[in-house]
């Protein structure tokens, strides 16, 4: 019997030991993955045609600003940049034009080239009054291939930091182009094409007082004020600066191509320098049938903010707390609606109840008799 139980003893022995080695020999390192180093690319952002050509820097600028300016709360960098090559390839595929030029015109800042068998130069006659299709756009121009060799061919230095590769739309020859991307002397036709739409034909409504410059030019009389509420046709063209002066005209700088609106009415014609203008065309002018819009959907919006305040206090007391209006017999609430919060109160007790006073400084007090308005002190 002894002998039975020695047995099982050993038997349940060996089995929690062996069962104690089965537990220690699961035990593994672990393992993790790592990240590779390789980012997810971010894609260019689409071309929109209310937009003319930008670089990248001030594309993100202008984008993170609209949103600060929005009030909405989103975090405005929250959006990932693309790297500049990426960023250009917005552009390709896009139709742009070249306006006729001296061809002493940017000698210095802007090169055409075509590539054979070798580099030829080409000049502005060759070039002007032409439209192009953009087919890339490489950003360092001076680590690009055709920059080293046309600089070593012609020896000389390019006042130019950017390298574009065109398709001539009429004869499909490739151009190359040095040129500035803060001032390309091309005209994006998309971004054209759609100012043009939405002014030309048009009638626009001065929404702002603001001055533009008479037409024709005068040296004596060379603005006027536009008033409020004024109406004008417009038309969206291309001028040069020197159709702007009257005097010290730079005939080879002053070539430089802008563009502007010619609004006229049945007094007047004036030009409106778009890119010169001291004014934002959008915050001074709108189209007639914008301003009814506006006026209807501000007209929509004030009702239903006066139904709030009806649905609220009832229609005497609603009505002139939209209205911002006070008078006796209103509530606490309905004057913290007009006025605001004033943490400037105190309250006084006498044989006639409870009096509160709510100091606005500066501006007014407000005397409340058991809860309703009783007096109105105006500073």
């Amino acid at each position: 019997m002894e002998n039975i139980k020695m047995k099982r003893t050993l038997f349940f022995t060996a089995i929690t030991i062996l069962l104690s080695i089965s537990g220690f020999s699961q035990i593994e390192m672990g393992k993790i993955e790592k990240a590779t180093g390789n980012e997810t690319k971010v894609s260019f952002p689409v071309y929109d045609n209310s937009e003319n050509f930008i670089i990248q820097s001030e594309y993100y600028k202008a984008k993170i600003t609209k949103i600060l300016e929005s009030g909405s709360g989103k975090n405005p960098f929250e959006e990932k940049q693309c790297d500049e090559n990426e960023y250009y390839k917005r552009y390709n595929g896009l139709k742009i034009y070249y306006p006729t030029y001296s061809d002493e015109y940017k000698k210095n800042s802007i090169l055409f080239l075509k590539k054979t068998n070798k580099i030829e130069i080409l000049n502005w006659s060759q070039i002007g009054n032409k439209y192009f299709t953009i087919v890339n756009i490489n950003s360092f121009l001076d680590k690009s291939e055709l920059y080293n060799e046309a600089k070593s061919n012609l020896s000389k230095d390019f006042y130019a930091d950017i390298l574009f590769e065109l398709k001539d739309n009429i004869s499909n020859e490739t151009i190359f182009v040095f040129e500035s991307q803060y001032n390309p002397q091309f005209i994006l036709v998309p971004f054209f094409e759609k100012k043009k739409e939405l002014i030309n034909g048009k009638s626009f409504i001065a929404i702002s007082d603001f001055s533009a410059i008479k037409n024709p030019v005068s040296k004596t009389d060379y603005s006027l004020y536009i008033d409020k509420g004024t109406e004008w046709k417009a038309e969206l063209t291309l001028l040069r600066k020197k159709d702007l002066k009257t005097e010290d005209i730079d005939e080879n700088n002053d070539q430089e191509t802008l563009l502007a609106v010619l609004l006229t009415n049945e007094k007047d014609k004036v030009i409106f320098d778009l890119e010169g203008s001291r004014w934002n065309f959008d915050n001074v002018l709108l189209t007639k049938k914008d301003l009814e819009n506006l006026k209807t959907e501000n007209l929509n919006k004030n009702k239903l903010s006066e139904n709030v305040y009806i649905k609220k206090y009832g229609e005497k007391f609603g009505k002139l707390v939209y209205q911002k209006k006070t008078t006796i017999g209103m509530s606490k609430d309905m004057c913290s609606d007009i006025y605001g919060i004033t943490l400037n109160r105190k309250k006084i007790k006498n044989e006639n109840g409870e009096i509160e006073i709510w100091e606005y400084t500066g501006i007014l007090k407000l005397y409340f008799k058991n809860g309703k308005l009783s007096q109105i002190i105006n500073y």
